[in-house]
């Protein structure tokens, strides 16, 4: 089993300490094989002695063990498209490399998914009026994505693809509404902004997000965390896309499956009046 993998197994019963050194380790991998313990722990904001605890709690008899396992971990390990490709890669290679990253990211996915808040998240919009998407770029494609699965159930949901309307949309959404947010960074202007004026209007906020300290969390109510998987410069949002999908799915699903007749009816209503087309 390899170093990376011991690391994500289990995140979702650490402790806040723990994470914070973990999320750390997963964005730093060479630093933290380069690295003494005390130089570890002052760069994650932990102490020495959670270092050692941490890895110890990883089956490993200590920081120096734990780096040499980190250090040898294939290159099928690294979770970051950015790492993995090389100019010298076949087509077979980057297949291959792609299967193995996805796989290890839906795996992710599932482990930091927290029940508790996708219950909340599923109930506040099968009770809403009305649901409204916001996200810019990438997490524009997945805001999408859900709205077109959404208004096919009919499921009343904004979403723009210009900002600008879709902020214009926002100045009627109300206490009866669910304000939902896909940024990857939680730093976006734009995104951030139509959220702090949906809570400022009482709407329930969701965020879907990879950190939970950031300038969006502090407008969300609900937050539906996705791993860390991108460097700020990357070669596109590849990981964070997918890892958003998978999300937005859950709660496609889950409100879906709560009326399952109204949802057939639905789905072979849209399907009917597209057919009319040809």
């Amino acid at each position: 089993m390899s170093c990376i993998y011991k690391i994500t197994e289990d995140m979702s019963s650490y402790t806040a300490t723990e994470k914070k050194l973990a999320d750390y380790i997963l964005q730093h991998r060479q630093e933290t094989t380069l690295s003494a313990t005390k130089e570890l722990a002052a760069h994650a904001g932990v102490s020495p002695s959670a270092v050692v605890r941490f890895t110890q709690r990883l089956g490993y008899s200590g920081f120096v063990a734990f780096k040499v396992d980190l250090a040898s971990d294939s290159v099928d390990d690294i979770s970051n498209f950015d790492d993995i490709l090389l100019e010298e890669d076949s087509i077979s290679d980057v297949v291959r490399k792609s299967k193995s990253l996805n796989t290890r990211l839906q795996e992710e996915s599932y482990r930091l998914l927290n029940i508790d808040s996708l219950t909340k998240a599923v109930e506040a919009m099968q009770h809403c009026q009305k649901v409204y998407l916001y996200g810019i770029s990438a997490s524009g494609i997945v805001c999408m994505d859900l709205w077109e699965k959404l208004s096919r159930i009919n499921r009343q949901t904004i979403y723009h693809q210009d900002f600008h309307d879709q902020l214009a949309a926002t100045t009627h959404i109300g206490p009866a509404d669910v304000a939902l947010a896909v940024s990857y960074s939680g730093k976006t202007h734009e995104v951030n902004a139509a959220m702090r004026y949906a809570k400022e209007q009482g709407a329930v906020t969701v965020a879907v997000t990879q950190f939970e300290k950031s300038p969006l969390t502090r407008f969300s109510d609900i937050l539906l965390r996705i791993p860390s998987t991108e460097r700020e410069i990357r070669l596109g949002a590849i990981a964070s896309r997918n890892a958003s999908l998978i999300v937005t799915d859950l709660l496609y699903m889950c409100l879906a499956k709560n009326d399952l007749e109204k949802t057939k009816e639905y789905l072979i209503k849209t399907k009917e009046a597209i057919q009319r087309l040809y």
